[in-house]
């Protein structure tokens, strides 16, 4: 008895001691990372730090804690790349997994938009947070800002210049002349130097701001937005995440709970209820539509009749003995080319099983 109790404890002091040789060693190797704070990166990264302090990123710098504070909250800790200057001591989300990359970004963007991000469809096509999202660039909105100050300041430069160049043609000396054609070439100078940044705003704008950041995969749906009937993207009215979040929806990528819902939020007078319902209207709208764009009217996926005729087939005889009800004995294949002619509430009626009316 009295010897298992011996192995007993001898065992126990055998399993505390490596327990604490294990968090002594864990404790020094916690020791060993050092956060150096964003001003030692804005040091050498002075370019990127510059559009950086523009975005929606920059409140991090006053987090207490240095784990999520500034740089460092997502590229790591940053003492031994500071102190080796090799690029590989440091974390770069761009160069990781694409689910760790996105582990980075959701320590923080825990909001509800962006919780069915891991099933979505970008991620199970690889896609992370940084293939569409630039960190150190500054947001749509900020960025559409300094383009119109921008254009704005051009504009006032422009009239100055022109002034100047009046005043020199009409200057009373030599003199004068010369100091007035001097700040013209200044004033063109720093309108030259405007329009150069303004251009690299605009080519900023275009990698975040919707719906180019969009087309950059989806080539297909920026051929459809430039047919004839579209929805007027391109226009500026309407934007891809008014319909779809890109990440991850309850229904595929859409915003909505259905097809249905996500066309009816700006289409509220096709949903009804009506009291004789057309039931692709019911079941799916994209049965009849592309909402993308189309060459043919409304936005159809075929032409009328055929788009009809796919589920009624030969609801009419279309024979040449056949005549038009409106027009006496003409024959019915003269009209029998635009269903809703007759059926003009194809979406449903709440008077007519046919939707004449």
């Amino acid at each position: 008895m009295k010897h298992r109790k011996l192995v007993f404890v001898v065992g126990f002091c055998i399993a505390f001691s490596a327990a604490w040789i294990c968090h002594q060693t864990k404790g020094s190797a916690e020791q060993t990372v050092k956060y150096v704070g964003s001003d030692k990166c804005m040091g050498c990264h002075s370019s990127t730090s510059k559009t950086w302090m523009l975005t929606v990123h920059r409140p991090t710098l006053f987090s207490k804690d240095p784990a999520l504070n500034g740089c460092e909250s997502c590229h790591g800790p940053g003492g031994d790349h500071v102190e080796s200057g090799d690029p590989a001591k440091i974390i770069n989300p761009a160069k990781l997994k694409t689910d760790k990359a996105s582990t980075i970004c959701m320590k923080c963007h825990t909001n509800e938009h962006v919780t069915l991000w891991r099933t979505s469809r970008h991620a199970r096509a690889k896609i992370s947070c940084v293939n569409c999202h630039d960190p150190h660039v500054a947001d749509e909105k900020a960025l559409t800002r300094d383009i119109a100050n921008g254009k704005e300041a051009l504009e006032g430069l422009t009239r100055s210049i022109h002034q100047v160049e009046l005043e020199a043609n009409t200057a009373a000396t030599e003199k004068d002349k010369e100091a007035e054609l001097t700040k013209a070439a200044e004033l063109r100078k720093q309108a030259e130097d405007t329009r150069d940044a303004l251009k690299v705003n605009e080519t900023a704008f275009h990698r975040v701001a919707e719906p180019y950041i969009c087309y950059n995969c989806h080539k297909a749906q920026q051929a459809q937005v430039k047919m004839v009937t579209h929805h007027p993207i391109s226009e500026g009215k309407v934007k891809c995440t008014d319909c779809h979040n890109p990440h991850g929806g309850p229904n595929g990528m859409l915003n909505q709970e259905s097809v249905n819902e996500t066309c009816f939020k700006c289409h509220p007078e096709k949903l009804g209820p009506f009291t004789f319902e057309h039931p692709p209207v019911v079941e799916d709208c994209t049965i009849c539509h592309n909402p993308h764009g189309s060459v043919q009217d409304n936005l159809l996926v075929q032409s009328e009749p055929m788009v009809c005729l796919k589920c009624h087939a030969a609801p009419h005889n279309r024979g040449t003995g056949a005549a038009n009800p409106l027009r006496g004995a003409a024959p019915f294949a003269k009209y029998y080319n635009n269903c809703a002619s007759c059926h003009s509430q194809v979406h449903g009626s709440n008077e007519n099983s046919s939707f004449h009316f």
